[in-house]
C-alpha cells in the first residue's frame, strides 16, 4: 500500500488536472476534498521534526 504522502500527491495531481474541466472538474474536486483533508491530517500527524 502506498504511503499517505504518496497518495496525497496523487490526489492533489488529480485536482490540479481537473481545474478548467467545468462542472466535471468541480465534481472531482468535491469528491476528493474530504480524502485530501484526511490525508493531510495523517501526513501532519506522522511528521516529527526530531527524526
Amino acid at each position: 500500500m502506498p504511503s499517505a504522502k504518496t497518495m496525497l500527491h496523487v490526489y492533489q495531481g488529480q485536482i490540479a488536472a481537473s481545474r478548467g474541466a467545468g462542472m466535471a472538474g468541480l465534481n472531482e474536486q468535491a469528491k476528493l476534498s474530504p480524502t485530501i483533508r484526511a490525508l493531510i491530517d495523517v501526513v501532519n500527524d506522522d511528521y516529527d521534526p526530531r527524526r
